[in-house]
């Protein structure tokens, strides 16, 4: 029937760690060589250049080799630069990681839980009931199910939404029955198509349906989406 376009704020990513095959035992040796090499085998950056090269000419000036033409130039060293650098450092104050929205668990707002990330959710009317859901529409004819997925975006907000979605495939779907009160004998109930799509630009701040709406964590799906929904969509959620 329906695909569902998921939106969280940032892109997954995944951090993998191999042991060292050489570590432990005899390999501690070997694998100091290996370090080595690797360290000789590498390639200065171009800071790394520019402070040898200022070395070399400080070398040269101490020698009385300095060149005359350079001796009247104003010349910023690497070290004046590192000095620079670690006092805007000592000075930088990093911002609140708890938001206004945090204090009031407003969960409405994007600007939540930064070091998270966040899934939309909205409220639809199934049958007498009201059903917290991602977001879904029909499927027309002639639609592919991103198309769908895609169309379902643009008619969240007021205000336009940028969003990549993550390949053309639904990423899991979701089969359901109708309420009594609309089901009929020809339909009796929908399948849903779930797209995953990270939100890249776009203000939220004006939704079509006022307090129809939440961005919540993987954590906080339970207060919202009933068990056997729920289950289906943490089959593939991720924790980004």
């Amino acid at each position: 029937m329906a695909p569902v376009g998921r939106i969280v704020p940032a892109a997954a990513a995944a951090s993998l760690e191999a042991a060292d095959p050489v570590a432990g035992g005899y390999g501690g040796s070997t694998k100091a060589g290996k370090t080595e090499i690797e360290v000789e085998r590498s390639l200065y950056s171009d800071h790394e250049l520019r402070a040898l090269d200022e070395a070399q000419k400080l070398a040269r000036k101490k020698a009385d080799l300095y060149e005359e033409e350079e001796d009247g130039k104003e010349i910023l060293l690497v070290q004046d630069l590192e000095d620079m650098w670690e006092q805007t450092f000592l000075q930088f104050k990093p911002g609140a990681r708890i938001t206004e929205a945090d204090k009031k668990n407003d969960r409405t707002s994007l600007h939540r839980k930064l070091d998270r990330s966040l899934i939309l959710l909205v409220k639809e009317k199934l049958g007498d009931q009201d059903v917290w859901m991602l977001p879904q529409a029909e499927w027309q004819p002639g639609e592919t199910l991103r198309a769908t997925a895609e169309r379902t975006l643009a008619t969240l907000s007021e205000n336009n939404i940028e969003a990549k979605f993550l390949g053309n495939a639904p990423c899991g779907h979701y089969k359901f029955k109708f309420p009594q009160a609309v089901r009929t004998e020809s339909n009796i109930g929908a399948k849903v198509f779930f797209f995953k799509a990270l939100l890249q630009t776009g203000d939220f701040s004006q939704p079509r349906k006022k307090g129809q709406h939440v961005w919540v964590s993987k954590e906080e799906l339970g207060d919202y989406l009933i068990p056997k929904y729920l289950a289906q969509v943490r089959r593939f959620l991720l924790d980004l």
